[in-house]
């Protein structure tokens, strides 16, 4: 939500309070003039580009309307789970009156009691105006009360570098589907491009080392082919990682990290790694979120891209492939809350803040500057009208969030190590048939730890089940050439040293089962043979 390229977005509950604590001591603090008995507290996060002059705009709007001041605390992402928490832990009169909470962390701080229900304001907001998907998140799952209301949305979505993809003559239908992904990957990697700066450009990447985002990036290939992270079971959930169609697609993402010609710079990058790759115009295609769009019209001594090779190359945004199950992208976001507090002679100050900050036209003022798509559906269809954004808006309706329940955080952190380890072991092993069983041993492994976060009691012992999963890692997934992929001759016709290896192996295999089956015809034939001699004498 900050600058792809600097952002660093950690979003698991693991990260030590301490550097929340040492943090605190930069914090800007801004606020327009008013007395300190009615000043409202407002804490939002550097949420990009523009951010925080379009909230000073707001602000000094709202102090015109009302005659109440807001004092702005901004946060880094990196930061702001555990100072958020830290306060509340330590007194909640140091909380703000509004906040600003990452669509997965509603459920925690709800259920810790530290942002107050606000259902008896949903009429004065119209919480009709927002997205289901959005409003589904400011709910603990299974129970009925609101607890927060979505501000704007992060929609994820597949870039690709204009000039490179029109160059190599591709089409936009080469990428409807995983298997014609794979394709046209593998044909941009045997084109031998160069940038200008005589750096090879590759096809993709993933996040395959120390990352706090891959399981944004994992979630598409696991619900396009049917599977998810944890599932309702019960009265509760349980992990879904070891059911078949989550294994498919975990094997799709895991061929793609660990495959040196189609995303070769996985083991050695993070998220923002990867799309500095591709501001640079090093990698085609891109999965990123909208605000890469906006950061374009910024020069770069605001920090923008507008001065970046991509920049000049163009950018295209393309529908996201489908999978057995459909198209899928994750949709995250950001909403505002209203925060408990032991003194609650502002509330009614607060609520006027919150619903103010909600209203259309202020929703997409904020938007607009910092380029995430508004939540707000009457906005929605005005975004629609740029070709920049609205493949990403009609999108949306095929995103889906995470589950909003309080133990998805830690849930989060399972997933990160998961990926995080897939990398690890890339990176050390190349051998197929030892990786798949590498893989194995790690998805059973993050299942038992999930189940044991969701208190759920699985007595059926997967350990029995480790072949078939590696059978699944080890499956070949198809592969779709594109029609102009004739014209590229390259390396992937060749078996690479590791592959060879493999190769070898497998027809050592294949050669004595050949020849223990042409043993036993001979012996058959002797004694067929013999049999006849005996009979003739």
């Amino acid at each position: 939500m900050i600058s792809l390229v600097k952002k660093i977005v950690f979003t698991n509950f693991a990260r030590l309070a301490l550097v929340g604590l040492m943090l605190c001591a930069f914090e800007p603090a801004f606020a327009v003039p008013g007395g300190a008995a009615d000043t409202l507290s407002i804490w939002v996060m550097d949420n990009g580009l523009g951010s925080k002059n379009a909230m000073h705009r707001l602000v000094k709007k709202f102090y015109r309307e009302t005659g109440i001041s807001v004092k702005i605390t901004s946060l880094s992402w990196g930061e702001a789970f555990n100072r958020i928490a830290q306060t509340f832990a330590d007194s909640n009169a140091a909380a703000p009156d509004v906040i600003q909470l990452g669509s997965t962390w509603i459920p925690h701080f709800a259920a810790a009691g530290h942002i107050r229900a606000i259902d008896y304001l949903m009429p004065q907001i119209d919480s009709a105006r927002f997205l289901g998907e959005g409003l589904r998140s400011a709910h603990i799952s299974g129970r009925p009360e609101t607890y927060a209301v979505p501000w704007f949305i992060d929609v994820r979505g597949f870039f690709v570098n204009e000039r490179i993809w029109l160059a190599l003559g591709f089409d936009d239908s080469d990428l409807d589907s995983y298997s014609q992904f794979l394709g046209v990957m593998k044909t941009i990697a045997n084109s031998d491009l160069l940038t200008e700066d005589g750096v090879k450009v590759t096809p993709f990447s993933l996040p395959g080392k120390d990352d706090w985002a891959a399981h944004h990036c994992m979630a598409p290939f696991i619900w396009s082919h049917g599977g998810d992270f944890i599932v309702p079971s019960g009265k509760g959930y349980r992990s879904a990682l070891l059911d078949s169609n989550t294994l498919v697609g975990l094997a799709l993402y895991a061929k793609i990290m660990g495959d040196a010609q189609m995303a070769p710079h996985s083991l050695l990058e993070n998220s923002a790694d990867n799309a500095t790759g591709f501001v640079r115009s090093e990698r085609v295609i891109h999965y990123g979120t909208s605000e890469l769009i906006k950061q374009l019209d910024y020069p770069g001594e605001a920090g923008g891209l507008a001065n970046t090779a991509v920049a000049k190359d163009g950018i295209k945004v393309m529908d996201l492939p489908s999978g057995p199950f459909g198209k899928f992208s994750f949709m995250g976001g950001s909403h505002l809350a209203l925060c408990r507090k032991q003194d609650s002679s502002k509330y009614a100050l607060a609520e006027k803040l919150l619903v103010y900050m909600l209203r259309a036209d202020n929703i997409d003022a904020f938007s607009r500057q910092v380029g995430f798509l508004p939540a707000d559906r009457s906005i929605l269809h005005i975004w629609n009208r740029d070709s920049r954004y609205s493949k990403l808006v009609a999108g949306l309706e095929n995103s889906r969030s995470f589950p909003n329940i309080p133990e998805w955080g830690d849930v989060e952190t399972i997933l990160l190590e998961l990926s995080n380890n897939m990398g690890l072991l890339f990176s050390k092993k190349k051998n197929k048939k030892k990786n798949s069983a590498a893989l194995a041993k790690m998805v059973y492994d993050a299942n038992v730890k999930i189940n044991a976060v969701l208190n759920y009691d699985d007595t059926v012992n997967y350990a029995d089940k480790l072949r078939w999963i590696q059978q699944i890692f080890l499956s070949d997934y198809r592969e779709t050439y594109p029609k102009n992929s004739t014209n590229f001759i390259g390396r992937y016709e060749l078996p690479t040293v590791d592959e060879f290896k493999y190769k070898i192996v497998s027809s050592k295999f294949l050669l004595v089962s050949f020849g223990a089956g042409f043993l036993v015809l001979c012996v058959i034939i002797v004694c067929v043979v013999k049999r006849r001699k005996s009979r003739s004498r």
